[in-house]
């Protein structure tokens, strides 16, 4: 990807490249930017030519940002882009949002691009994104140690009239209430509660006879009983699987722990069955 206003800098003119790239087909994808031959054409490279081509303080945000942080497999199809609200763009660009609250310090550069600082990507987020699948970011970005409750909680109070600015107080008070390291965790916290058995309440850091140390998703330390959370995203990937297979062995050698697995189609389709035998192993712990 080359900025035509950059030319200068390598002893070129701009009309010289523009002439040439006309000349030679290069692709255009936005004005003022071309794309030289046999340059990859991705995500990342678009971000930065869609950031070049607004001569804007664009910032990625959205989906485009969570893609950065690797919050989400797959980025969108387009750059999704953040503005200061007096700020203006010639043309539209990818997915363009205004605001009226960012500020120079709500961005920071990761992988050459500028992005929303994790904080205000998530308050940002929240005036697009439903309650549970913003709980599932924040629960995400909490666990890559991304965000800091309390700093978006700060963060937020500067910020009185913000779009879903109730929605995320309400993830907040949850993500500080709650210690789940993940959003099928948190639901099946909850269901146990509802059927009055109380848990740790967050991961139970324990360690294997060979020292390892292993966090489990859900315990009951005064029996000895936990359960592990294999969610809907469980084994998306080769890696994921090996880590998964790995973490699986570790567990299984821990010393007089009964663990059980709960998958989410049991969790939706046979729950009862499962407090059943989760109800068994506490009572026979208790013997």
């Amino acid at each position: 990807m080359f900025a035509t206003r950059l030319a200068p800098r390598f002893g070129l003119t701009k009309r010289a490249i523009e002439a040439r790239a006309d000349r030679e087909a290069w692709p255009q994808p936005y004005d003022g930017v071309v794309l030289i031959p046999g340059a990859a054409w991705d995500h990342h490279t678009n971000l930065i030519a869609a950031q070049e081509a607004l001569r804007a303080d664009a910032a990625a945000r959205g989906l485009s940002a969570a893609w950065l942080y690797g919050l989400i497999p797959r980025p969108p199809a387009l750059p999704h882009l953040l503005i200061p609200h007096h700020q203006r763009v010639r043309a539209p660009i990818g997915l363009i949002r205004r605001s009226r609250h960012v500020t120079p310090e709500d961005g920071a550069m990761l992988d050459g691009i500028l992005t929303l600082t994790p904080t205000f990507w998530l308050i940002s987020m929240s005036a697009q994104t439903r309650a549970d699948d913003l709980l599932a970011f924040a629960l995400d970005a909490r666990q890559r140690r991304l965000i800091d409750v309390g700093r978006v909680a700060q963060r937020l109070e500067y910020m009185p009239r913000v779009p879903g600015r109730a929605t995320l107080r309400q993830v907040l008070a949850r993500l500080s209430a709650d210690g789940s390291d993940s959003l099928f965790e948190a639901k099946v916290r909850d269901r146990l509660l509802a059927a009055d058995l109380e848990p740790s309440s967050g991961p139970l850091t324990v360690m294997t006879t060979s020292g390892r140390t292993v966090h489990l998703d859900i315990a009951f330390p005064g029996e000895r009983v936990a359960v592990e959370c294999h969610g809907f995203l469980a084994h998306s990937s080769r890696r994921q699987l090996n880590t998964d297979a790995r973490r699986d062995n570790a567990v299984a050698l821990l010393d007089d722990w009964l663990v059980l697995k709960l998958t989410w189609d049991r969790f939706m389709h046979d729950w009862d069955g499962f407090l059943d035998e989760l109800r068994a192993a506490l009572a026979g712990r208790r013997r």
